[in-house]
């Protein structure tokens, strides 16, 4: 009974870890939307209420990203509200002609405010019209940049430019489509988003969603770049402090980790509960197997080969084994469903985990009922035999 439950708990950890490793793999292929490589990020969260007129944030952002453009290696610059997965909320009510008042999370979109060159610094693709433009000024109509997700959910199959939507007060025209971003996470599918122009937020509006973070794509390393955007930061305004300043992979890579450690540690936890199993057969089958040596010398006088014996060992070892795969296999699938919400990707009964689990339990089953058996084999019926 112990091998079988120490079996069954094995058959349980391996499973969920199998489960666990399999979605990270598949998250960690997930597109972003975005081109990570090369793109160093830094935070400068303007104080307010020096900053809260919105043509002294707009000639803050400008002088900036003139300077930063102007470094060596620099092709890219651009401010947002949020970096993807930095903000889980930032999520807007949608209002428009043709658009259905539902009042649900299906009439929602995730909300940035950006300037010129955020899509290029993120490699964010334009699928039609075009991004934020330096003409789009608080003088000129208001704009707004949708991601197709936008487009599939309320104009489906239809041409979104020129059409007219509401979103945080003020009613926008679309210019131009952009990819889809994960903006929530790589594990979340990608939601309707809506790009504001910067200098178009009226003054005292939106505070909270005012861009803050920095992307600069660069062919520079960042222990090269990030002194110099400091440098440009304190030459606009020397008292502005420079915050978070990493890569966007490191963003990217942060988003995965707490998988990684979920799934560490829980295959930890089977390898350990798989080794104990294993050594738990043997002891058990050896001790059995040292128990019955006079009974094993005796079927050998009477006619037993040395191959009955191996048989009869392994036998009763695997029948061990087979109740644990089967209790821990029942047991692994009704838990299933409890590790559905840290999948992505992945079914909680997904196959492959469960034979894998199997087999590997299986394998070492059967090799801890095998050496005790070589050894009952082995043994010399004649010395057994003298020495009871």
């Amino acid at each position: 009974m112990l091998v079988t439950a120490e079996i069954a708990m094995s058959i349980v950890l391996l499973v969920a870890s199998g489960l666990l490793v399999r979605a990270l793999s598949k998250v960690k292929d997930i597109d972003p939307g975005f081109r990570a490589e090369g793109v160093l990020t830094l935070r400068t969260s303007l104080p307010m209420p020096r900053y809260g007129p919105t043509a002294r944030r707009t000639d803050f952002y400008t002088r900036v990203l003139d300077d930063v453009r102007a470094l060596p290696g620099v092709t890219a610059a651009g401010y947002t509200s949020f970096l993807p997965m930095t903000m889980r909320g930032g999520i807007w009510p949608v209002l428009g002609p043709g658009i259905p008042e539902t009042g649900s999370e299906e009439q929602t979109a995730s909300l940035r405010f950006v300037t010129p060159g955020y899509f290029e610094a993120l490699g964010i693709p334009l699928r039609a019209g075009r991004g934020v433009s330096p003409t789009d000024t608080a003088e000129a109509p208001n704009v707004a940049v949708v991601s197709q997700s936008f487009v599939d959910r309320y104009w489906p199959g239809q041409d979104a430019l020129g059409r007219r939507f509401t979103i945080a007060f003020q009613e926008r025209a679309i210019v131009g489509v952009a990819g889809d971003v994960r903006v929530r996470g790589l594990e979340r599918e990608s939601e309707p988003q809506v790009y504001l122009a910067q200098p178009q937020v009226p003054d005292g509006g939106v505070i909270f969603y005012a861009p803050k973070d920095l992307a600069v794509r660069s062919s520079l390393p960042a222990e090269t770049l990030a002194p110099a955007l400091r440098r440009i930061v304190a030459k606009v305004d020397p008292e502005q402090p420079v915050s978070d300043v990493r890569t966007l992979q490191d963003i990217v890579d942060a988003d995965t980790g707490p998988r990684t450690v979920q799934a560490g540690v829980i295959a930890a936890f089977a390898a350990a509960a798989a080794l104990l199993a294993g050594v738990g057969i043997q002891g058990l089958v050896g001790f059995t197997v040292s128990r019955r040596l006079q009974e094993f010398a005796v079927r050998q006088a009477l006619g037993a080969e040395r191959r009955d014996i191996l048989r009869l060992v392994v036998g009763e070892g695997v029948r061990l084994a087979a109740a644990g795969l089967a209790v821990g296999l029942v047991l692994a699938y009704l838990g299933g469903r409890s590790l559905e919400a840290l999948l992505a990707g992945v079914s909680p009964y997904d196959p492959m985990a469960y034979a894998g689990a199997a087999g590997l339990c299986g394998a070492m089953a059967l090799l801890g009922s095998v050496l005790p058996a070589l050894r009952a084999m082995r043994a010399d019926p004649l010395v057994v035999l003298r020495s009871e």
